[in-house]
């Protein structure tokens, strides 16, 4: 108990501030991101969404033939987070992303949040969008909403129910065992009991800390984008929610064995790509995805941290491109 208590109080002074700065204001580029998106309703709560079927761009052909690739974001960050995929396969692929309800543009109530609540947002847009079938790609905590798509589109299957179909799931230093992960003191401290005062403390400052330290070393998130990063998490006092949001670890570790047979007993083809510079979930996830599904796809990126997508994208378009064409 002595130690829990000292965690916590350590992790509320690492968060204080170190100087008080006022909330810096967005990027043109994530501006644009948001003008050129929507809203849709979700239990009584605005949902964001980007669909690039939507676009200008888009609009001046035609988009029959076109695959569509849903992308599913990761804790604590939003959509933004695939503004460079976006750009890499927007010409092969209609893309969809969209903010979780807590998270980015969405809004976020103060209420408990849950995966299984997040997977029933998905499924409501792609049927408000009229997909019946896509790949995914995902990351972090998408690939536990991923997971419980699966899992459903399996119960689905068995009970000759008609569903959402996911063609291909990619999963960006995904994670397959969550009890392997290493969570950072933060999370620790935030998912505590004590989660709600640690909330309070957070800061640009910390948050720009810790966000960089599961980057890899040479490929460092600069000041606009940690700026850009801290305006969508914070937007709406997103970060005094972040306690609430962190829970979804625990659920992770009860539906552990669910969605873990979700990705065993699937015929959809899985890849898995890791920055294994990521301190949180690099090589244990590696191993435990190759231990588990040894005949599906795997990439490692030696020099990447926790968000390749973002560090080094054109590898991981290339990577994506040929894992499809199989």
């Amino acid at each position: 108990m002595y130690q829990a208590i000292t965690l916590i109080i350590s992790s509320a002074i690492l968060c204080f501030p170190m100087s008080i700065l006022a909330t810096p204001l967005p990027s043109e580029a994530v501006n644009l991101w948001q003008a050129e998106g929507k809203y849709f309703e979700f239990n009584h709560h605005r949902i964001f969404y980007r669909d690039s079927q939507d676009s200008a761009l888009q609009d001046a052909f035609s988009e029959s033939g076109k695959p569509t690739l849903v992308m599913l974001h990761g804790f604590p960050t939003s959509s933004w987070d695939w503004h460079k995929l976006w750009e890499s396969l927007g010409d092969d692929y209609r893309l969809i992303a969209l903010d979780f309800l807590g998270f980015g543009f969405s809004d976020k109530p103060n209420i408990n949040y849950s995966i299984s609540s997040q997977a029933d947002l998905v499924e409501q847009l792609l049927a408000r969008l009229k997909v019946e079938q896509a790949h995914l790609i995902v990351h972090d905590y998408g690939t536990y909403v991923s997971q419980e798509l699966l899992a459903r589109q399996q119960t689905s299957s068995r009970q000759n129910k008609k569903g959402f179909q996911i063609q291909s799931l990619t999963m960006l230093n995904g994670v397959v065992s969550p009890q392997d992960l290493k969570l950072r003191p933060i999370q620790k401290a935030l998912n505590s009991p004590f989660g709600w005062i640690v909330s309070r403390f957070v800061s640009a400052n910390r948050f720009g800390k810790n966000f960089s330290a599961v980057f890899g070393e040479r490929s460092q998130p600069g000041e606009t984008v940690l700026q850009d990063y801290w305006y969508l998490i914070s937007l709406n006092n997103g970060h005094r929610l972040s306690h609430k949001l962190i829970h979804y670890y625990d659920e992770s570790l009860k539906h552990s064995t669910r969605w873990v047979e979700a990705l065993q007993h699937t015929d959809v083809p899985l890849m898995l790509v890791t920055g294994l510079a990521d301190p949180v979930a690099g090589q244990p996830m590696v191993d435990k995805f190759e231990s588990l599904m040894p005949n599906q796809t795997t990439h490692v990126l030696p020099d990447i941290g926790h968000y390749p997508h973002l560090e080094d994208h054109q590898t991981v378009a290339k990577f994506y491109r040929a894992f499809i064409r199989r």
